[in-house]
């Protein structure tokens, strides 16, 4: 994977790591980054990660309606 460097200059009072853990769940929500990707460039454990996706209620499967549905229906079917 190449990666990118950049330099942002913010305000004092801007927290870096919550601009972090922002641009990481955004990039993952996005389907950007994977997990591990989005945990590791917002500098938290993948499991504090996931508590992170919680919080702002993005969730962390890639599912979708459609595909949770036909699931449901084949669970059920057995």
């Amino acid at each position: 994977m190449t990666t990118v460097t950049f330099k942002v200059e913010l305000p004092a009072d801007v927290d870096e790591q919550e601009i972090l853990v922002t641009l990481a769940t955004i990039l993952y929500n996005e389907g950007k980054l994977t997990l591990k990707q989005a945990a590791d460039l917002a500098r938290l454990s993948v499991e504090d990660f996931l508590l992170e996706l919680g919080k702002r209620k993005i969730s962390f499967t890639n599912i979708t309606p459609e595909e949770l549905r036909e699931e449901l229906e084949e669970i059920s079917s057995n």
